[in-house]
């Protein structure tokens, strides 16, 4: 989705904050100018390591607030050390242990679902995939001391479904760039809003047709990085909340586990996309039956004969 400002038409583009707002007032933000912001004279690499190696302590409250919304920036650093090792652990750290403001809080919702809503150029392709997974810890957040009013919470769903709907790069683990994993780390939000029980029926089946929609890549890539396995969880967290019937769960296997729009699963032998399909489908129902076969939970056993 992107975001539409009414502004006079002028002939000049501005940047503020990476963001630029073109005469027609689409909405694009620059990853690279964004990543301009992730470090500081104070708070370079040397000294986020050394954060990092004392256990992300950091006494002054006010301080680690204003870090903290720093490094939302560093989810566009191509350096995975920054990106992954610093700044998404360090704020799952401080989340996870109740270490940051609600008006922290909402101003990093505010923020992720902006990055995700919007238009980014970033050659990349790390910063909104990370910005997908730090909304699931924020989504967690929620989910523990709801914070959200529903407006929001339903704003969440939308962005975060709409993200992963659309998704189409499916570029997972590179040694040069390190993790992007669009697909696995949606996939991560949709399991904690799944697990909020203020979500509601609607919203989780929102959810379900944005995770199968996915299942086979629009027959784009072959999955080799986990991402079923991802998703096969937040399915199953989705139908954990008896919110759907044993016909529900039928339907919406017998939905994804269709040929279409191939004639037959025989016919997937003749294309290569029919062969990316075929492999994305049976990698995921055979994770999805690895999980909950052994499970003792009742309403987990309920969707073994399906």
């Amino acid at each position: 989705m992107k975001a539409i400002f009414y502004v006079p038409l002028i002939l000049t583009t501005l940047i503020l904050n990476g963001i630029s707002f073109s005469t027609y007032g689409e909405e694009t933000i620059n990853a690279e100018q964004v990543n301009t912001k992730c470090l500081t004279s104070k708070w370079h690499k040397s000294a986020l390591l050394k954060l990092k190696e004392n256990k992300f302590e950091l006494k002054d409250k006010a301080e680690k607030e204003a870090l903290a919304l720093q490094l939302l920036n560093c989810l566009a650093n191509p350096d995975a050390e920054v990106r992954d090792g610093i700044a998404f652990e360090t704020l799952s750290y401080w989340l996870r242990e109740e270490q940051l403001s609600q008006a922290t809080h909402l101003e990093m919702y505010e923020y992720l679902s902006n990055v995700l809503k919007s238009t980014v150029v970033d050659s990349n392709g790390v910063y909104q995939t990370f910005a997908a997974l730090m909304l699931s810890e924020i989504a967690r957040v929620d989910r523990k001391v709801p914070f959200l009013t529903d407006t929001q919470r339903e704003n969440l769903v939308y962005v975060g479904t709409s993200f992963l709907t659309n998704l189409r790069d499916y570029r997972g683990f590179s040694s040069k760039v390190g993790w992007r994993h669009g697909v696995a780390h949606s996939s991560d939000l949709m399991l904690q809003l799944a697990l909020n029980p203020k979500i509601t029926k609607v919203q989780l089946d929102k959810i379900l047709a944005a995770l199968a929609s996915q299942i086979a890549a629009n027959e784009q890539h072959a999955y080799i990085h986990g991402e079923p396995k991802r998703m096969a969880m937040a399915v199953i967290y989705v139908f954990l909340k008896k919110e759907h019937t044993a016909d529900d769960w039928s339907n919406w296997l017998n939905n994804i586990s269709n040929s279409l729009p191939l004639k037959s699963w025989q016919a997937a032998y003749q294309s290569e996309q029919g062969l990316i399909k075929l492999h994305n489908t049976q990698n995921f129902l055979v994770t999805l039956y690895a999980i909950i076969k052994p499970s003792k939970n009742e309403t987990v056993m309920k969707m073994i004969p399906a």
